[in-house]
Protein backbone atom coordinates (compact mmCIF):
# COMPACT_ATOMS: atom_id res chain seq x y z
CA UNK A 1 0.00 0.00 0.00
CA UNK A 2 2.66 2.64 0.55
CA UNK A 3 4.66 1.66 -1.96
CA UNK A 4 1.32 2.43 -4.76
CA UNK A 5 0.86 5.60 -2.94
CA UNK A 6 4.46 6.68 -3.35
CA UNK A 7 5.62 7.65 -6.86
CA UNK A 8 8.72 7.23 -8.22
CA UNK A 9 11.27 9.54 -9.25
CA UNK A 10 10.37 11.39 -12.40
CA UNK A 11 13.44 11.20 -14.86
CA UNK A 12 12.32 13.84 -17.20
CA UNK A 13 12.25 16.30 -13.47
CA UNK A 14 15.39 14.98 -12.76
CA UNK A 15 16.75 16.36 -15.56
CA UNK A 16 15.51 19.29 -15.72
CA UNK A 17 16.66 19.68 -11.42
CA UNK A 18 19.92 19.13 -12.82
CA UNK A 19 19.96 21.40 -15.74
CA UNK A 20 18.66 23.94 -12.70
CA UNK A 21 21.27 22.95 -10.34
CA UNK A 22 23.91 23.42 -12.90
CA UNK A 23 22.83 27.02 -13.61
CA UNK A 24 22.48 27.68 -10.23
CA UNK A 25 25.84 26.63 -9.27
CA UNK A 26 27.71 28.95 -12.03
CA UNK A 27 25.44 32.25 -10.94
CA UNK A 28 26.12 31.58 -6.96
CA UNK A 29 29.66 30.40 -7.25
CA UNK A 30 31.60 32.71 -4.65
CA UNK A 31 34.54 33.18 -7.70
CA UNK A 32 35.73 36.69 -6.88
CA UNK A 33 36.40 35.29 -2.85
CA UNK A 34 38.20 32.05 -4.71
CA UNK A 35 40.38 34.41 -6.55
CA UNK A 36 40.92 36.95 -4.18
CA UNK A 37 44.39 37.48 -2.90
CA UNK A 38 44.93 37.84 0.32
CA UNK A 39 47.77 39.94 1.41
CA UNK A 40 48.81 40.22 5.04
CA UNK A 41 45.09 39.19 6.82
CA UNK A 42 46.86 39.62 10.08
CA UNK A 43 47.47 38.08 13.38
CA UNK A 44 44.01 37.62 14.10
CA UNK A 45 43.03 35.79 11.48
CA UNK A 46 45.62 32.95 11.51
CA UNK A 47 45.45 32.63 15.63
CA UNK A 48 41.38 31.93 15.27
CA UNK A 49 41.37 29.82 11.94
CA UNK A 50 39.17 32.35 10.22
CA UNK A 51 40.48 30.35 6.99
CA UNK A 52 38.00 27.91 7.58
CA UNK A 53 35.02 30.08 8.69
CA UNK A 54 35.92 31.52 5.35
CA UNK A 55 35.17 28.55 3.69
CA UNK A 56 32.14 27.82 5.49
CA UNK A 57 30.79 30.35 5.23
CA UNK A 58 31.93 30.34 0.64
CA UNK A 59 30.50 26.90 0.87
CA UNK A 60 27.01 28.37 1.97
CA UNK A 61 26.59 29.65 -1.28
CA UNK A 62 26.81 26.80 -3.12
CA UNK A 63 24.44 24.72 -0.90
CA UNK A 64 22.44 28.23 -1.80
CA UNK A 65 22.64 27.04 -4.96
CA UNK A 66 21.67 23.40 -4.97
CA UNK A 67 19.20 23.79 -2.07
CA UNK A 68 16.93 26.44 -4.05
CA UNK A 69 16.40 24.21 -7.00
CA UNK A 70 15.60 21.15 -4.87
CA UNK A 71 13.46 22.92 -3.04
CA UNK A 72 10.92 24.31 -6.14
CA UNK A 73 11.26 20.82 -8.14
CA UNK A 74 9.73 19.45 -4.46
CA UNK A 75 6.52 20.74 -4.53
CA UNK A 76 3.58 18.62 -5.56
CA UNK A 77 2.05 18.69 -9.32
CA UNK A 78 2.99 17.95 -12.44
CA UNK A 79 6.71 18.20 -13.03
CA UNK A 80 7.88 17.44 -9.37
CA UNK A 81 10.56 15.06 -9.17
CA UNK A 82 7.95 12.47 -7.34
CA UNK A 83 5.40 12.66 -9.75
CA UNK A 84 4.43 9.24 -11.32
CA UNK A 85 2.95 8.10 -14.28
CA UNK A 86 0.42 7.06 -11.75
CA UNK A 87 0.22 10.82 -10.59
CA UNK A 88 -0.30 12.07 -13.88
CA UNK A 89 -3.15 9.75 -15.20
CA UNK A 90 -5.49 10.54 -11.80
CA UNK A 91 -5.63 13.85 -12.02
CA UNK A 92 -5.13 16.73 -14.60
CA UNK A 93 -4.19 20.30 -14.83
CA UNK A 94 -5.54 22.77 -17.24
CA UNK A 95 -3.53 24.77 -19.29
CA UNK A 96 -4.26 28.09 -17.21
CA UNK A 97 -1.89 26.98 -14.57
CA UNK A 98 0.58 26.14 -16.95
CA UNK A 99 1.01 30.03 -17.95
CA UNK A 100 4.49 31.68 -18.66
CA UNK A 101 6.83 33.62 -15.69
CA UNK A 102 6.97 36.99 -15.41
CA UNK A 103 8.61 38.14 -18.65
CA UNK A 104 7.20 35.05 -20.71
CA UNK A 105 3.84 35.58 -19.62
CA UNK A 106 3.97 37.71 -22.94
CA UNK A 107 3.34 33.73 -24.76
CA UNK A 108 -0.13 32.87 -24.58
CA UNK A 109 -3.19 33.57 -27.08
CA UNK A 110 -6.23 33.33 -25.21
CA UNK A 111 -7.16 29.91 -26.43
CA UNK A 112 -3.90 28.45 -24.26
CA UNK A 113 -6.16 29.50 -20.99
CA UNK A 114 -9.02 27.64 -21.25
CA UNK A 115 -12.65 28.31 -20.00
CA UNK A 116 -13.66 31.92 -19.43
CA UNK A 117 -9.97 33.37 -20.13
CA UNK A 118 -10.25 31.42 -24.02
CA UNK A 119 -13.26 33.93 -24.55
CA UNK A 120 -10.84 36.84 -24.19
CA UNK A 121 -9.95 38.95 -27.11
CA UNK A 122 -5.95 39.09 -28.05
CA UNK A 123 -5.87 42.37 -27.13
CA UNK A 124 -6.35 41.85 -23.62
CA UNK A 125 -4.14 38.98 -23.61
CA UNK A 126 -1.40 41.39 -25.12
CA UNK A 127 -2.25 44.05 -22.55
CA UNK A 128 -1.60 41.76 -19.55
CA UNK A 129 1.75 40.68 -21.19
CA UNK A 130 2.53 44.42 -21.27
CA UNK A 131 1.49 44.54 -17.50
CA UNK A 132 3.33 41.88 -15.84
CA UNK A 133 6.72 43.15 -18.14
CA UNK A 134 6.43 46.54 -16.30
CA UNK A 135 5.54 44.59 -12.98
CA UNK A 136 8.67 42.64 -13.35
CA UNK A 137 11.11 45.51 -14.44
CA UNK A 138 9.69 47.34 -11.68
CA UNK A 139 10.05 44.97 -9.24
CA UNK A 140 13.60 44.67 -9.89
CA UNK A 141 14.37 48.05 -9.82
CA UNK A 142 12.70 48.28 -6.35
CA UNK A 143 14.85 45.39 -5.51
CA UNK A 144 17.74 46.62 -6.27
CA UNK A 145 17.03 50.26 -4.58
CA UNK A 146 15.62 48.41 -1.85
CA UNK A 147 19.34 46.20 -0.86
CA UNK A 148 21.43 49.53 -1.98
CA UNK A 149 19.95 51.94 0.59
CA UNK A 150 19.12 48.99 3.09
CA UNK A 151 23.25 48.24 3.05
CA UNK A 152 24.13 51.66 3.06
CA UNK A 153 21.58 52.14 6.10
CA UNK A 154 23.65 49.45 7.83
CA UNK A 155 26.66 49.91 7.45
CA UNK A 156 26.63 53.80 7.56
CA UNK A 157 26.86 56.08 10.63
CA UNK A 158 25.34 58.94 9.52
CA UNK A 159 25.44 61.03 12.78
CA UNK A 160 28.36 60.21 15.35
CA UNK A 161 27.81 61.20 18.69
CA UNK A 162 30.89 63.66 18.72
CA UNK A 163 29.67 67.31 18.15
CA UNK A 164 30.31 68.12 14.23
CA UNK A 165 32.61 70.88 13.15
CA UNK A 166 30.01 73.23 11.36
CA UNK A 167 26.47 72.80 10.71
CA UNK A 168 26.90 72.41 6.95
CA UNK A 169 28.18 69.18 7.57
CA UNK A 170 25.16 68.42 10.11
CA UNK A 171 23.07 69.32 6.72
CA UNK A 172 24.79 67.24 4.23
CA UNK A 173 24.85 64.12 6.60
CA UNK A 174 21.11 64.25 6.84
CA UNK A 175 20.29 65.29 3.38
CA UNK A 176 22.14 62.07 2.44
CA UNK A 177 20.47 60.12 5.08
CA UNK A 178 17.11 61.49 4.11
CA UNK A 179 17.98 60.37 0.50
CA UNK A 180 18.63 57.04 1.50
CA UNK A 181 15.38 56.37 3.54
CA UNK A 182 13.17 57.84 0.29
CA UNK A 183 14.92 55.37 -1.53
CA UNK A 184 14.05 52.67 0.92
CA UNK A 185 10.82 53.59 0.83
CA UNK A 186 10.50 53.88 -3.12
CA UNK A 187 12.39 50.63 -2.97
CA UNK A 188 9.67 48.39 -0.70
CA UNK A 189 7.02 50.75 -2.81
CA UNK A 190 8.42 49.10 -6.04
CA UNK A 191 8.36 45.66 -4.92
CA UNK A 192 4.91 45.88 -3.43
CA UNK A 193 3.42 46.79 -6.56
CA UNK A 194 5.22 44.25 -8.59
CA UNK A 195 3.76 41.52 -6.03
CA UNK A 196 0.31 43.36 -6.53
CA UNK A 197 0.57 43.25 -10.23
CA UNK A 198 1.56 39.89 -10.33
CA UNK A 199 -0.54 38.71 -8.04
CA UNK A 200 -3.48 39.93 -10.28
CA UNK A 201 -2.32 39.00 -13.92
CA UNK A 202 0.03 35.76 -13.19
CA UNK A 203 -1.77 32.17 -12.62
CA UNK A 204 -1.49 31.06 -9.19
CA UNK A 205 0.79 27.84 -10.12
CA UNK A 206 3.70 30.03 -11.65
CA UNK A 207 3.40 32.85 -8.80
CA UNK A 208 4.16 29.73 -6.86
CA UNK A 209 7.55 28.10 -8.53
CA UNK A 210 8.68 31.91 -8.23
CA UNK A 211 7.75 32.57 -4.77
CA UNK A 212 9.12 29.31 -3.60
CA UNK A 213 12.54 30.21 -5.54
CA UNK A 214 12.66 33.19 -4.09
CA UNK A 215 11.92 33.25 -0.75
CA UNK A 216 14.44 29.37 -0.34
CA UNK A 217 17.10 31.30 -2.19
CA UNK A 218 16.36 34.14 0.54
CA UNK A 219 16.23 32.14 3.42
CA UNK A 220 19.03 29.59 3.14
CA UNK A 221 21.73 32.44 3.37
CA UNK A 222 19.67 33.82 6.60
CA UNK A 223 19.96 30.15 8.17
CA UNK A 224 23.49 29.48 6.79
CA UNK A 225 25.07 32.66 7.86
CA UNK A 226 23.60 32.49 11.91
CA UNK A 227 24.35 28.61 11.81
CA UNK A 228 28.08 29.24 10.70
CA UNK A 229 28.26 31.71 13.92
CA UNK A 230 26.81 29.36 15.85
CA UNK A 231 29.71 26.98 15.08
CA UNK A 232 32.30 29.33 15.22
CA UNK A 233 31.26 30.82 18.43
CA UNK A 234 30.89 27.24 20.01
CA UNK A 235 34.79 26.25 18.90
CA UNK A 236 35.71 30.21 19.81
CA UNK A 237 36.88 30.88 15.78
CA UNK A 238 36.86 34.20 14.41
CA UNK A 239 34.00 35.85 16.67
CA UNK A 240 34.77 39.28 14.84
CA UNK A 241 34.40 37.68 11.27
CA UNK A 242 30.33 38.29 12.56
CA UNK A 243 30.92 41.59 14.41
CA UNK A 244 29.42 44.47 11.94
CA UNK A 245 29.64 46.81 15.01
CA UNK A 246 33.69 47.06 14.92
CA UNK A 247 35.25 50.25 13.45
CA UNK A 248 36.46 50.05 9.85
CA UNK A 249 39.03 51.92 8.73
CA UNK A 250 37.67 53.54 5.06
CA UNK A 251 41.05 53.30 3.46
CA UNK A 252 42.72 50.38 5.11
CA UNK A 253 41.58 46.97 3.56
CA UNK A 254 39.76 44.91 6.14
CA UNK A 255 39.66 41.32 5.29
CA UNK A 256 37.56 39.90 8.14
CA UNK A 257 34.82 43.12 7.11
CA UNK A 258 35.26 42.29 3.54
CA UNK A 259 34.14 38.63 4.07
CA UNK A 260 31.15 39.49 6.18
CA UNK A 261 29.99 41.38 3.21
CA UNK A 262 30.90 39.54 0.22
CA UNK A 263 29.00 36.83 1.55
CA UNK A 264 25.63 39.37 2.32
CA UNK A 265 25.53 40.85 -1.08
CA UNK A 266 26.65 37.85 -3.41
CA UNK A 267 23.49 35.51 -1.47
CA UNK A 268 21.24 38.51 -1.74
CA UNK A 269 22.06 39.80 -5.15
CA UNK A 270 22.00 36.09 -6.29
CA UNK A 271 19.03 35.37 -4.86
CA UNK A 272 17.15 36.97 -7.46
CA UNK A 273 18.83 34.75 -10.86
CA UNK A 274 18.14 31.85 -8.42
CA UNK A 275 14.87 32.49 -7.91
CA UNK A 276 14.11 32.70 -11.86
CA UNK A 277 16.47 29.48 -12.57
CA UNK A 278 14.32 27.22 -10.17
CA UNK A 279 10.79 28.79 -10.77
CA UNK A 280 11.24 28.76 -14.57
CA UNK A 281 12.93 25.05 -15.25
CA UNK A 282 10.08 23.70 -12.85
CA UNK A 283 7.38 25.67 -15.08
CA UNK A 284 9.11 23.95 -17.94
CA UNK A 285 9.28 20.49 -15.99
CA UNK A 286 5.45 20.96 -15.43
CA UNK A 287 4.79 21.99 -19.18
CA UNK A 288 7.13 18.91 -20.05
CA UNK A 289 4.78 16.17 -17.80
CA UNK A 290 1.42 17.67 -19.50
CA UNK A 291 2.14 16.95 -22.98
CA UNK A 292 4.31 16.67 -26.21
CA UNK A 293 4.89 19.94 -27.05
CA UNK A 294 6.61 19.43 -30.53
CA UNK A 295 5.08 21.23 -33.27
CA UNK A 296 3.57 23.95 -31.01
CA UNK A 297 5.01 27.58 -31.43
CA UNK A 298 3.78 28.52 -28.45
CA UNK A 299 5.95 25.59 -26.51
CA UNK A 300 8.68 26.37 -28.57
CA UNK A 301 9.10 29.87 -27.97
CA UNK A 302 9.05 29.08 -23.94
CA UNK A 303 11.33 26.88 -24.28
CA UNK A 304 13.46 28.79 -26.82
CA UNK A 305 13.00 31.94 -24.15
CA UNK A 306 14.59 29.64 -21.48
CA UNK A 307 17.38 28.14 -22.97
CA UNK A 308 17.94 31.43 -24.17
CA UNK A 309 17.86 33.83 -21.16
CA UNK A 310 19.53 31.00 -19.01
CA UNK A 311 22.12 30.63 -21.15
CA UNK A 312 22.91 34.13 -21.66
CA UNK A 313 23.08 34.27 -17.63
CA UNK A 314 25.68 31.63 -17.33
CA UNK A 315 27.94 32.56 -20.24
CA UNK A 316 28.28 36.44 -19.11
CA UNK A 317 28.88 34.99 -15.50
CA UNK A 318 31.72 32.80 -17.04
CA UNK A 319 33.00 35.29 -18.55
CA UNK A 320 33.12 37.03 -15.76
CA UNK A 321 35.37 34.38 -14.08
CA UNK A 322 37.29 34.54 -16.80
CA UNK A 323 38.24 38.14 -16.63
CA UNK A 324 38.48 38.50 -12.75
CA UNK A 325 41.75 36.83 -12.44
CA UNK A 326 42.87 40.19 -14.41
CA UNK A 327 41.79 42.35 -11.35
CA UNK A 328 44.55 42.69 -8.63
CA UNK A 329 43.40 44.65 -5.50
CA UNK A 330 42.53 44.57 -2.14
CA UNK A 331 40.22 47.46 -2.14
CA UNK A 332 36.81 47.81 -3.47
CA UNK A 333 36.77 44.16 -4.15
CA UNK A 334 33.57 43.94 -2.79
CA UNK A 335 32.02 46.44 -4.28
CA UNK A 336 33.43 44.75 -7.98
CA UNK A 337 31.92 41.46 -6.80
CA UNK A 338 28.34 43.63 -6.30
CA UNK A 339 28.46 45.40 -9.52
CA UNK A 340 29.18 42.27 -11.22
CA UNK A 341 25.70 41.23 -10.19
CA UNK A 342 24.19 44.71 -11.52
CA UNK A 343 25.89 44.27 -14.54
CA UNK A 344 24.47 40.53 -15.13
CA UNK A 345 21.39 41.86 -14.27
CA UNK A 346 21.59 44.76 -16.94
CA UNK A 347 23.06 42.50 -19.84
CA UNK A 348 20.09 39.91 -19.15
CA UNK A 349 17.50 42.80 -19.22
CA UNK A 350 19.52 44.03 -22.76
CA UNK A 351 18.99 40.23 -24.25
CA UNK A 352 15.80 40.24 -23.74
CA UNK A 353 15.04 43.36 -26.25
CA UNK A 354 16.85 41.12 -28.97
CA UNK A 355 15.15 37.79 -27.88
CA UNK A 356 12.23 38.54 -30.58
CA UNK A 357 14.86 39.33 -33.70
CA UNK A 358 16.71 36.15 -32.41
CA UNK A 359 13.30 34.01 -32.62
CA UNK A 360 12.29 35.04 -36.35
CA UNK A 361 15.69 34.81 -37.43
CA UNK A 362 15.24 31.76 -40.05
CA UNK A 363 18.87 31.86 -41.79
CA UNK A 364 19.36 29.23 -44.46
CA UNK A 365 22.42 27.99 -42.36
CA UNK A 366 23.37 26.45 -39.05
CA UNK A 367 26.50 28.93 -39.58
CA UNK A 368 24.99 31.59 -40.71
CA UNK A 369 22.99 31.26 -37.36
CA UNK A 370 24.98 30.84 -35.10
CA UNK A 371 26.91 33.82 -36.64
CA UNK A 372 23.86 36.38 -36.11
CA UNK A 373 23.50 35.25 -32.42
CA UNK A 374 27.46 35.76 -31.83
CA UNK A 375 27.50 39.64 -33.27
CA UNK A 376 24.47 39.99 -31.37
CA UNK A 377 26.24 38.89 -28.14
CA UNK A 378 29.00 41.47 -28.74
CA UNK A 379 26.44 43.94 -29.40
CA UNK A 380 24.40 43.06 -26.02
CA UNK A 381 27.81 43.49 -24.11
CA UNK A 382 28.33 46.58 -25.29
CA UNK A 383 24.71 48.12 -24.98
CA UNK A 384 25.60 47.03 -21.30
CA UNK A 385 28.94 48.73 -20.78
CA UNK A 386 27.33 51.63 -22.51
CA UNK A 387 24.55 51.60 -19.71
CA UNK A 388 27.14 52.13 -16.94
CA UNK A 389 28.97 54.89 -19.11
CA UNK A 390 27.88 57.58 -16.50
CA UNK A 391 30.23 55.76 -13.58
CA UNK A 392 33.12 56.20 -15.44
CA UNK A 393 35.72 53.86 -14.37
CA UNK A 394 32.67 51.37 -13.70
CA UNK A 395 31.78 50.95 -16.70
CA UNK A 396 34.69 49.15 -17.89
CA UNK A 397 33.98 45.98 -16.19
CA UNK A 398 30.40 45.36 -17.53
CA UNK A 399 32.52 44.38 -20.79
CA UNK A 400 34.39 41.69 -18.96
CA UNK A 401 33.06 38.81 -21.58
CA UNK A 402 34.53 40.99 -23.85
CA UNK A 403 38.46 40.76 -22.31
CA UNK A 404 38.69 37.44 -23.09
CA UNK A 405 37.86 38.07 -27.35
CA UNK A 406 33.66 36.80 -26.07
CA UNK A 407 35.07 33.39 -25.96
CA UNK A 408 31.52 32.73 -23.45
CA UNK A 409 29.53 34.38 -25.58
CA UNK A 410 30.87 32.11 -28.44
CA UNK A 411 29.74 29.14 -26.71
CA UNK A 412 26.38 30.96 -25.84
CA UNK A 413 25.69 31.49 -29.87
CA UNK A 414 26.81 28.27 -30.62
CA UNK A 415 24.70 26.79 -28.34
CA UNK A 416 21.17 28.85 -29.23
CA UNK A 417 21.66 28.79 -32.63
CA UNK A 418 22.58 25.38 -33.11
CA UNK A 419 19.09 24.78 -30.79
CA UNK A 420 16.64 27.13 -32.97
CA UNK A 421 18.50 25.74 -36.18
CA UNK A 422 17.12 21.91 -35.45
CA UNK A 423 13.41 23.18 -33.76
CA UNK A 424 13.25 24.77 -37.31
CA UNK A 425 14.39 21.84 -39.19
CA UNK A 426 11.95 19.81 -36.96
CA UNK A 427 9.28 22.53 -38.16
CA UNK A 428 10.04 22.35 -41.29
CA UNK A 429 8.33 18.66 -41.98
CA UNK A 430 5.20 19.55 -39.74
CA UNK A 431 3.79 21.23 -42.97
CA UNK A 432 4.03 17.89 -45.01
CA UNK A 433 2.91 15.64 -42.36
CA UNK A 434 -0.24 17.60 -41.52
CA UNK A 435 -0.74 17.35 -45.48
CA UNK A 436 -2.85 13.93 -45.13
CA UNK A 437 -4.97 14.27 -42.11
CA UNK A 438 -6.06 18.04 -40.38
CA UNK A 439 -3.30 20.27 -38.90
CA UNK A 440 -4.12 20.82 -35.45
CA UNK A 441 -4.60 24.86 -34.48
CA UNK A 442 -1.50 26.60 -33.89
CA UNK A 443 -0.59 28.32 -30.19
CA UNK A 444 1.02 31.09 -31.37
CA UNK A 445 3.13 33.33 -28.86
CA UNK A 446 2.09 37.51 -28.40
CA UNK A 447 4.77 39.18 -27.68
CA UNK A 448 3.55 42.62 -27.24
CA UNK A 449 5.65 42.71 -23.57
CA UNK A 450 8.98 41.86 -25.53
CA UNK A 451 8.27 44.74 -28.37
CA UNK A 452 7.92 46.93 -24.86
CA UNK A 453 10.85 45.71 -24.00
CA UNK A 454 12.68 46.37 -27.33
CA UNK A 455 11.66 50.08 -27.41
CA UNK A 456 12.73 50.64 -23.94
CA UNK A 457 15.90 49.53 -24.63
CA UNK A 458 16.32 51.52 -28.05
CA UNK A 459 15.25 54.47 -25.85
CA UNK A 460 18.31 54.33 -23.75
CA UNK A 461 20.40 53.26 -25.76
CA UNK A 462 20.75 56.08 -27.58
CA UNK A 463 19.95 58.61 -24.42
CA UNK A 464 23.04 56.61 -23.45
CA UNK A 465 24.73 57.19 -26.46
CA UNK A 466 23.83 60.87 -27.03
CA UNK A 467 25.33 61.76 -23.85
CA UNK A 468 28.82 59.42 -24.18
CA UNK A 469 28.69 61.63 -28.09
CA UNK A 470 28.09 64.91 -26.05
CA UNK A 471 30.77 63.80 -23.18
CA UNK A 472 33.25 63.49 -25.61
CA UNK A 473 32.60 67.07 -27.57
CA UNK A 474 33.08 68.21 -24.20
CA UNK A 475 35.85 66.68 -23.41
CA UNK A 476 37.58 67.63 -26.71
CA UNK A 477 36.66 71.40 -26.34
CA UNK A 478 37.61 71.73 -23.02
CA UNK A 479 40.86 69.82 -23.76
CA UNK A 480 41.43 72.12 -26.72
CA UNK A 481 40.82 75.56 -25.59
CA UNK A 482 42.92 74.57 -23.05
CA UNK A 483 45.85 74.17 -25.14
CA UNK A 484 44.91 76.67 -27.28
CA UNK A 485 45.39 79.43 -24.16
CA UNK A 486 48.31 77.87 -22.99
Amino acid sequence: MLGATIASPNRQALRFLGIAIAVSVVLAFPMEQVTHSTQAPGFYWFQNSCGSVEFLLNLGMVVQAILTPVLVFLLPGPGSIFWGKASSSSSSVSSAHLSSVPVVRALARPEDHGGARSRRTASSVEARSLVMVVAVVIGIIGLLMFLRSGLVLTHTRFFSDKQSHSAWVTFLRSAVFSETVIELIVGLAGIGAAIYLLCLYMPSQPALFMLVGWLSSAAVPFVWWYGVRGYAGFQGECAALFDSSLPVHVFQPDFLADCAHYFKFLSGFSAVGLGVTAGGLRLQSARAAVGNSSGNELRQFQNFFWVYLLGWAVQYRLGQWLAVAAIHTNQEWVTYSVMSFVYLIASSLWSLAFIRFFWNLKARTRVANVGVLFCGSWLICLLTGLTFIWLMMWAGPALAPLFTLNLSGGAWALTVGTWRWRALQKRASIPVAAAVGTRPQEKRPSLLGLRAVEIVGLAVGVFMLVALVLGFVAFYYVTYRFRHHQ
